[in-house]
């Protein structure tokens, strides 16, 4: 059993074999230039507070200023450790949506994935709209949130991120999300017993790629 050390530690710290394993490890990137470590996602999602704690404490060594924490909202599976202003220069913002991680987002993204905002409007032919999934109702309720606390923010990096804190939230709240689309869904077969959802055809969203291109204002919607 690996028994916790604070030995000639005067921080405080719990010194743990994983803890020096693992800053062994990322000290390959710390060097005289460096100023921001890289860590896979995979391996930031299960850092106890403890390691975290103990990570950024040997990073503040090197750098000599106070450092956190953030997930890459732009696409990478990874999370960063540096100081706040390398993160918020060069169009960059750190935001808050999950209330558990904070990231960060790069603004002006042109590779950005478009999600669906909201529940699409009926067309002319008056088709029953596609009860939303349990992401789409995540993401639906918050929206506002992270639009009011962030302006100028635009739709595709609301959606980026939300997806983000979608993926490393906890099941409790997917499953609340879970439970609210099933109950849709249960309400709409009840009004509508003969209900089947049929996905648009290859030269329909060709159509609509036409049209959203035409109007930018008209937002996508992709369940």
């Amino acid at each position: 059993m690996d028994i916790p050390s604070n030995i000639n530690n005067p921080g405080g710290l719990v010194t743990t074999p994983y803890n020096r394993q693992l800053w062994n490890r990322l000290q390959d990137q710390v060097h005289p230039f460096s100023q921001v470590l890289s860590i896979e996602g995979e391996i930031y999602r299960k850092l106890s507070p403890a390691t975290k704690q103990y990570i950024a404490k040997k990073f503040m060594n090197h750098v000599q200023e106070n450092v956190i924490f953030v997930v890459d909202g732009n696409g990478p599976d990874r999370a960063y450790l540096g100081a706040p202003r390398h993160f918020t220069t060069g169009g960059g913002m750190v935001i808050y949506p999950s209330g558990r991680d904070l990231f960060w987002i790069r603004r002006g993204q042109s590779n950005v994935m478009t999600a669906t905002l909201m529940v699409p409007p009926l067309p002319k032919k008056a088709k029953i709209p596609r009860p939303p999934n349990a992401y789409i109702l995540y993401r639906k309720e918050r929206h506002h949130m992270v639009k009011n606390a962030n302006p100028g923010i635009t739709n595709n990096e609301i959606s980026q991120l939300l997806g983000k804190a979608w993926n490393i939230e906890s099941a409790e709240i997917r499953a609340k999300y879970k439970k609210m689309s099933d109950d849709i869904k249960e309400a709409l077969m009840k009004k509508h017993p003969d209900y089947q959802y049929r996905p648009r055809r290859a030269g329909e969203r060709r159509r609509r790629r036409r049209n959203d291109d035409q109007d930018e204002e008209t937002p996508t919607a992709n369940a």
